[in-house]
């Protein structure tokens, strides 16, 4: 299927029906080769393709890493909609309906961490939001200390995101092409907040806290999209995974000398 259309490539992944047999709908929850498996949420990814080098030494690699890892939700997707108008003609004045407008895309996106003690999070947060705008001087700081040139392509970033089936390890094995349900890549994108409220104080208050960084940023979706999504994530070390019967740590609980196991 063309590139020109916005929407999921059968080919990614063979759980599809089979287009011969007309025994799809027979009365019951078809099962078998025969059916469409139900969409399970919750399985979902992110990846920083570009962030700005000055937030942190080693290319902000640091910070790709703890957000990769320390992430918790993300949201500001929402269904596109073809804006329509009516013309009418006639005794009856029945409406017609036409496109009429362009369908606009969602700018603004949310992830969410939890904040940990040291909050590293919300120091790479607040250089990267203060060194575009410093609050005191309302001047862009990061092209003197880093010596950059002021320009926007060297003060945002560039997220992929990547939700998928509960065969969420699944990347580029088995028979499957791909496990991605959906993924988008968020170009030109910039957080917005320095955090600070979690600090605030009230006796007898002892609570874990959540942060939410709000970003403006440009959606990309499709084909192009999905296929780019498959190849990073197959290559990607972010997200590796231990099953119940891998014991990560085990050589720190073994005694000196007892080989583990």
């Amino acid at each position: 299927m063309a590139n020109d259309f916005l929407i999921r490539e059968p080919g990614l992944t063979e759980h599809v029906t089979d287009a011969g047999n007309a025994s799809f709908f027979n009365g019951y929850v078809a099962h078998g080769n025969n059916m469409k498996d139900p969409y399970v949420s919750g399985y979902a990814f992110i990846k920083w393709i570009k962030v700005p080098t000055w937030i942190h030494t080693d290319q902000g690699k640091d910070f790709m890493q703890l957000t990769e890892r320390n992430f918790k939700a993300f949201s500001g997707l929402a269904d596109l909609e073809q804006e329509t108008g009516g013309i009418t003609a006639g005794f009856t004045n029945v409406e017609l309906g036409f496109a009429k407008g362009t369908v606009s895309k969602p700018n603004e996106f949310t992830l969410k961490y939890q904040v940990k003690s040291g909050s590293d999070i919300d120091r790479y947060y607040n250089t990267w939001v203060s060194g575009i705008r410093d609050p005191k001087t309302g001047i862009a700081t990061y092209p003197k200390k880093s010596g950059l040139p002021y320009h926007s392509n060297n003060h945002t970033g560039i997220l992929l995101y990547v939700v998928t089936r509960p065969d969420a390890n699944n990347w580029g094995a088995g028979p499957d092409k791909s496990n991605i349900e959906f993924s988008a890549l968020i170009t030109h994108m910039m957080p917005k907040r320095i955090m600070m409220d979690h600090f605030n104080f009230e006796g007898g208050a002892h609570e874990f806290s959540e942060k939410e960084q709000s970003f403006t940023g440009y959606l990309n979706f499709g084909q192009a999209v999905d296929a780019f999504a498959i190849a990073q994530m197959n290559a990607s070390k972010t997200y590796q995974f231990y099953n119940e019967n891998d014991f990560l740590n085990l050589a720190e609980y073994t005694p000196a000398g007892v080989p583990a196991a």
